[in-house]
């Protein structure tokens, strides 16, 4: 755990931190199962009243393919550059933190984490097919040359 107290940053002065942090169970969270490696390089400092953070993260993890809830592994590398907020801000955006000091290990987890796709996938030789479950779906081109047919058509039954 490295902790760093906002109170001690000073203004334009960046400091560097560099982990190889290991993670406990109850912070892992679905999609991730594991974390065979991790590691980050972070400079820290103050801009105004708040903490900035510029962070290097990378590694592996070990996630479940959002299809069919396979195990893989899962390489990433992310570059994030973030306010450490105390609360809500209307104008900036960044990683709501509250007290005097964070902890980088966690913020670098949480930056992973909301680095990672929405579908997760093993093969990304996979398409979504343009058919979903029998149903044609027409553009308004397609719609006007069908005229008067009607505009639900069902495939295999339908076509011509």
């Amino acid at each position: 755990m490295t902790k760093v107290n906002k109170s001690a940053l000073s203004e334009g002065r960046f400091v560097e931190y560099q982990a190889s942090p290991v993670f406990a169970e109850s912070s892992i969270s679905y999609p991730i199962k594991s974390i065979p490696s991790f590691k980050y390089v972070a400079k820290v400092t103050r801009r105004e009243d708040k903490a900035f953070v510029k962070m290097n993260v990378s590694g592996t993890l070990e996630v479940y393919d959002s299809r069919d809830n396979v195990p893989f592994i899962y390489p990433f590398s992310v570059k994030e550059e973030t306010l450490v907020l105390d609360e809500e801000d209307g104008e900036s955006i960044g990683f709501i933190v509250p007290g005097a000091s964070f902890d980088l290990d966690a913020l670098a987890l949480d930056i992973v984490k909301s680095s990672l796709p929405l579908r997760l996938i093993r093969n990304e030789e996979s398409t979504l097919k343009d058919e979903v479950g029998g149903v044609r779906i027409l553009s308004d081109e397609e719609k006007a040359k069908e005229g008067s047919k009607g505009g639900i058509r069902i495939k295999g039954l339908d076509e011509e």
